[in-house]
């Protein structure tokens, strides 16, 4: 069995867990996506449904993710579990999706911080355009600000995961706060059938529900870095699945929140969408509620933005650190800080990568991100098989059954995101960066395997 080479400071309270996966889940999407992908696609009721749906499979796969912390409660998570339970080399193609689906979140939602100040702040830091990538102007201001974050964020990891995890507790408590507290003055303010149709005109309703299921990987990946954190828990391990289950459950009624705060507000949703606004879900608010409702809604995507940032700071860390342990990376990604027992090394060559980033233009990395739902379904295929594996050797068929129910979940998810003609079939320019990834993890497989797989058994 693997084991920790390091010494963790216990500081993680199960509050400070709980913001962690909710912080994670929660990014710049829940605001950005009602108008440009859930309400066009499958429209409120079908939003609603695929959530919920999306959700529960989620949940079920969540069971197996608790069933394994409680076994191996070690840094790196679903790269330890696939290790144990199927061998060296598929740990590494689980440990290289994850690398992948964490680090360009991080960027992402720093350049988030762009569309927030674009909207509440237009033109101040939309300065010094440099070009235009793709469509997306690139100005040094944001570029500058994106950087900002990512440094700042950086140095809050490094002095101390009790530190990150106050921060991580306070911006998710207040995140939820301020989606609460605008959902239900826009709702109260607002005629209810505009909501009406449920489904999008011209689409079987099905099509619409399903599409919606398909972004779910990508839309909860997030709340699988509680075990990358699992070393530094002042708590039992046995309370992991029940924080699990109830950020996932909170995250989509937040999700559906801010979905029919978009399509209630002002105008039938249809209309709205006709009409091509910048950003439905700010422009619904700021019309409803005014220049304080608008504050509201963009201190709670500030705290998303960061939350998400932090929380993959601390995901990304960690996974490093273990894949380094075992071999599958340079031990230099090993060592930890000797001031403050944190995965420093980790910390710095995530935040260098991300750096490079906000560069190239928020569309690029959008095209990473699409992708990231097939890695996500590809480790949950991987965690889910393990924990089925695991739990018969174990003779404990009912956890057996659960993981292979999660490992048909996972399958299908990840049938609706590569099969042409699925729902969530990937877009061109997605594939394109998806193949080039895999490439690349290739040519650096065959470059360790001599030593990597060294001694498996």
């Amino acid at each position: 069995m693997s084991e920790s080479n390091g010494n963790f400071k216990k500081d993680m309270r199960p509050i400070d867990v709980w913001g962690l996966a909710l912080g994670a889940i929660i990014g710049w999407g829940c605001f950005v996506l009602p108008g440009s992908a859930f309400l066009p696609k499958a429209g409120p009721l079908g939003t609603m449904a695929g959530m919920l749906i999306g959700a529960f499979l989620i949940i079920v796969i969540a069971l197996s993710y608790g069933y394994l912390i409680r076994r191996y409660p070690l840094s790196g998570g679903e790269f330890i579990y696939t290790k144990e339970a199927i061998g060296k080399r598929n740990a590494f193609v689980c440990g290289w999706g994850m690398i992948l689906a964490y680090w360009s979140l991080i960027p992402l939602n720093a350049t988030a911080l762009a569309l927030i100040s674009r909207y509440l702040f237009p033109g101040i830091v939309q300065w010094g355009l440099l070009y235009q990538i793709a469509g997306w102007d690139v100005y040094a201001g944001e570029v500058i600000l994106a950087s900002a974050f990512i440094i700042i964020m950086a140095i809050i990891n490094i002095r101390g995961i009790k530190q990150a995890a106050w921060l991580q507790t306070a911006i998710a408590l207040t995140l939820v706060g301020c989606i609460c507290i605008v959902t239900f003055l826009v709702m109260g303010m607002s005629d209810w059938s505009n909501l009406e149709p449920g489904f999008p005109d011209g689409r079987r309703w099905w099509k619409g529900v399903f599409s919606i299921v398909a972004m779910a990987p990508w839309a909860f990946i997030d709340f699988d870095c509680i075990p990358q954190s699992a070393e530094e828990y002042n708590f039992s391990h046995k309370k992991s699945t029940g924080i699990m289950i109830s950020a996932i459950l909170v995250a989509a009624i937040l999700y559906i929140a801010v979905c029919a705060v978009t399509a209630v507000g002002l105008k039938p949703w249809q209309e709205l969408l006709a009409d091509r606004v910048n950003w439905p879900t700010g422009h619904v608010v700021r019309n409803t509620l005014g220049r304080v409702g608008l504050t509201v809604l963009g201190i709670a995507m500030f705290c998303a933005v960061v939350s998400g940032m932090n929380a993959f700071y601390i995901s990304t860390s960690r996974l490093m650190y273990a894949m380094a342990n075992e071999g599958s990376l340079p031990k230099w990604f090993a060592k930890l800080s000797p001031k403050y027992g944190t995965p420093k090394n980790g910390i710095i060559f995530t935040m260098c990568a991300s750096l490079f980033a906000p560069w190239f233009g928020r569309e690029i990395l959008i095209w990473i991100v699409d992708m990231t739902s097939v890695g996500a379904a590809i480790v949950f295929a991987y965690t889910t098989a393990s924990a089925a594996i695991i739990a018969r050797k174990k003779n404990d068929r009912l956890q057996m059954w659960i993981g292979w129910i999660g490992c048909i979940f996972s399958l299908f998810f990840l049938s609706l995101l590569i099969v042409p003609g699925m729902p969530g079939y990937l877009s061109f320019q997605s594939r394109v960066v998806l193949l080039a990834w895999i490439a690349i993890g290739v040519v650096f497989y065959l470059i360790i395997r001599k030593n990597y797989v060294k001694g498996q058994n």
